[in-house]
């Protein structure tokens, strides 16, 4: 492999005329751009990108974390985040941290190694790791926090009404006849849960209905994990309880194919017996049997948001710094009016 001093030899100018012209660093003359050029081109040689960062002190990349990769939810905004990233010249690096505090922060360490311009964090472990922890990583160098946030001003957050979107599902299911509604919650303890967890019983107090201000007695409230086959464990454990509610609203898509799956094993039929809605609108919820209705976290846009304002903030250029993004309802074939 030939190399810069090759290509200086090559071009009958110094190695520091060559660098100059690779990192743009200081003016080169025309002719002399077009002999280091042309000997770039007859030696093939490829610069180093890690070296050319170094002294640039800028490595055209943004490092991104998400939580599970395998939930259809954040490859969805990481491909939004990717397409503004690369339209403007920037790669990503892409960690899963399994929704481990732990994990997040090493891979935030090794971002900082590796001299990435920017850092994107989708469902940010804010349960885990303390405020303190994100507010000085802000001051390091460029972030963007994805669908969580906690009071700062100073930090760039970007997510969708989630408590919003619980409230109008759990107000469609109210309005089709159901006042028996099972909510199948994520994780204890979450961001994510807890919003959701608002918006449902909000919707549930304005028609009378909330059993218990301290939600986590409530016993229309089961909690899940996100995964499909877990969630169906829960429903099969707890069909006697199900049986007391006439539509099951979940907190994600995948959980609401878990309770389809669940039922149809105990002989039900959705939405002919139960009625079930999701969140998210992930691909595979319209493709599935029935389509499930669900609420739209607007996905593809969350990611293309996102990727512009971390593109901004890497510019130097102003980014507003608490962007909320509207949910809507997906009405499929899913759920059903209460039979009388």
């Amino acid at each position: 492999m030939s190399n810069i001093n090759d290509v200086a030899k090559e071009a009958g100018v110094s190695i520091t005329t060559v660098s100059r012209y690779l990192n743009n660093s200081y003016p080169v003359n025309v002719n002399t751009k077009k002999a280091i050029q042309e000997a770039i081109d007859k030696l093939n040689y490829k610069p180093n990108a890690i070296a050319r960062g170094l002294v640039r002190k800028k490595t055209n990349t943004v490092g991104i974390i998400v939580p599970y990769i395998t939930n259809m939810f954040f490859p969805e905004v990481v491909r939004g985040i990717s397409d503004q990233c690369n339209a403007k010249g920037y790669d990503i690096i892409l960690v899963n941290s399994n929704s481990d505090g732990f994990e997040e922060k090493k891979a935030v360490e090794n971002f900082l190694e590796r001299q990435v311009d920017g850092i994107v964090i989708i469902a940010p472990k804010i349960e885990k790791l303390p405020a303190s922890f994100y507010r000085k990583l802000n001051k390091t160098l460029p972030l963007v926090l994805v669908n969580k946030y906690f009071n700062d001003k100073d930090i760039v957050f970007i997510y969708n009404d989630e408590r919003d979107g619980a409230f109008k599902a759990t107000e469609y299911l109210l309005d089709l006849g159901h006042k028996n509604i099972l909510f199948i919650s994520g994780s204890e303890n979450s961001y994510s849960s807890e919003v959701k967890i608002k918006g449902f019983n909000k919707a549930l107090k304005s028609r009378g209905l909330l059993q218990k201000k301290n939600s986590e007695d409530n016993d229309n409230i089961l909690i899940s994990d996100y995964t499909s086959e877990n969630t169906f464990k829960l429903i099969k454990s707890n069909m006697e309880h199900v049986r007391k509610h006439s539509a099951i609203f979940c907190a994600n898509d995948l959980m609401a194919i878990g309770v389809i799956k669940a039922l149809r094993s105990e002989g039900y039929e959705v939405p002919r017996d139960f009625s079930v809605m999701g969140f998210d609108d992930i691909s595979i919820s319209a493709l599935y049997e029935p389509g499930i209705s669900t609420v739209s976290q607007n996905i593809t846009s969350l990611g293309k948001v996102s990727g512009d304002a971390i593109i901004k903030l890497i510019s130097k250029e102003d980014v507003v710094r608490n962007q909320v993004l509207n949910t809507s309802l997906i009405i499929r074939d899913s759920c059903s009016r209460i039979k009388e």
